[in-house]
């Protein structure tokens, strides 16, 4: 009889990382889910073909909401009695953690996307550092993302555990049949958005807030406009709250004709196929899966050298890598790409080769099998 391996995430959007992995943990184990409630939780146990629960969860501190789910999770852990609790996410990967804690649960797997605490201060970032500890203290193994995440998290003092990589990291790796170029589904949309082969297209995907470097991508971006008319700034996502983004930023992403603003999109192929240069100045990330996903479309990037990306570009080789927070290295960079075509012929074509090599999904997935198979077996 296989043994029940519970995925938690605090929202239904987060199990995208599981997507088709599921399928391979299938093999050994018998997978369900909990997330918050909402649509994305139904579709995804429906594509996966896994039975799935929903607590809700609040992504923010919320003490006296975080006892309810907490109390929610033990009650269901009591009643599913899973052999494996795999938290990913903060506040699933915390609430998990203790509710599998509360249950005896003999593997808690924790494990570690991202580390919030680096893009706050004062009390907020005491806090999520105590959380961190808490669900690291109450698991049984700790995995990361990255190599970056695993130094930082020891570096930080926040457990003494020894601290699991799959592979070169990544929680999925990437689909290389269903992100390349060659792939016939892929619509081009090039026409759509009144681009020509005239426009050099600086691109970005992610969510519209400051921690991602939407401020340094703008200013930079419109001082290269400035002498370059047929340079573009392509932009897939939505903003998160446009009171956290700088009034004029806002403006000129809605407004000025050169910036293509299309918002968030389910499918981003298209969008990366458009672009020459993929642009991503994050202050802080666990693993760039959207450097990984534009290489993977042959499309050099130009990164914050951060823990996470910087194991996916390497500066010269697939793209360029510059300190985060300073507009003045991502304007040079911006620059330096958009006016040498041999450079960027180059570090295009061996952009999907350099991914592949580190980050093939299904390589991945049978690492990841392996890697959890040999944790229960261990115990």
């Amino acid at each position: 009889m296989k043994k029940k391996f519970i995925i938690t995430t605090t929202i239904p959007l987060s199990l995208g990382f599981f997507k088709g992995q599921v399928q391979e943990l299938k093999k050994v184990f018998d997978i369900e889910v909990i997330s918050s409630p909402g649509e994305l939780l139904d579709v995804f146990c429906t594509k996966e073909k896994v039975k799935g629960y929903y607590v809700a969860m609040n992504r923010e501190i919320s003490i006296l909401r975080d006892i309810v789910s907490l109390y929610r999770l033990v009650k269901m852990f009591f009643k599913i009695k899973p052999a494996i609790i795999h938290g990913s996410t903060p506040k699933a990967g915390l609430l998990s953690m203790i509710a599998g804690w509360a249950n005896k649960v003999p593997t808690r797997i924790y494990y570690v996307h991202g580390l919030r605490y680096q893009g706050v201060h004062g009390i907020k970032k005491h806090l999520l550092i105590l959380m961190e500890k808490l669900s690291c203290f109450f698991a049984t193994h700790v995995y990361a993302v990255s190599f970056g995440v695993k130094n930082v998290l020891e570096k930080d003092g926040i457990t003494k555990k020894n601290i699991h990589i799959i592979g070169c990291g990544s929680v999925n790796g990437v689909d290389l049949d269903y992100f390349s170029i060659l792939n016939p589904d892929i619509n081009d949309l090039k026409e759509n958005y009144n681009l020509t082969s005239n426009n050099f297209v600086f691109g970005f995907v992610g969510r519209l807030v400051k921690d991602k470097g939407i401020h340094e991508l703008v200013n930079a971006f419109l001082r290269i406009n400035k002498t370059n008319k047929n340079a573009r700034l392509l932009i897939v996502g939505d903003f998160e709250n446009e009171d956290a983004v700088d009034a004029n930023i806002v403006q000129e992403i809605k407004m000025n004709p050169a910036i293509v603003f299309v918002g968030f999109q389910t499918d981003i192929r298209p969008f990366l196929k458009m672009m020459d240069v993929f642009v991503f100045p994050s202050y802080r990330e666990g693993f760039g899966v959207s450097l990984m996903e534009a290489a993977a479309m042959e499309v050099p990037a130009i990164s914050s050298d951060i823990i996470g990306c910087n194991e996916i570009i390497e500066n010269g080789y697939n793209g360029m890598l510059i300190p985060s927070k300073s507009e003045e290295h991502l304007f040079l960079a911006m620059n330096k790409l958009s006016s040498n075509e041999k450079m960027l012929k180059e570090m295009s074509r061996v952009a999907r080769t350099h991914v592949k090599k580190k980050y093939g999904q299904k390589e991945l997935w049978e690492n990841t099998l392996k890697s959890y198979t040999q944790v229960v077996e261990n115990v």
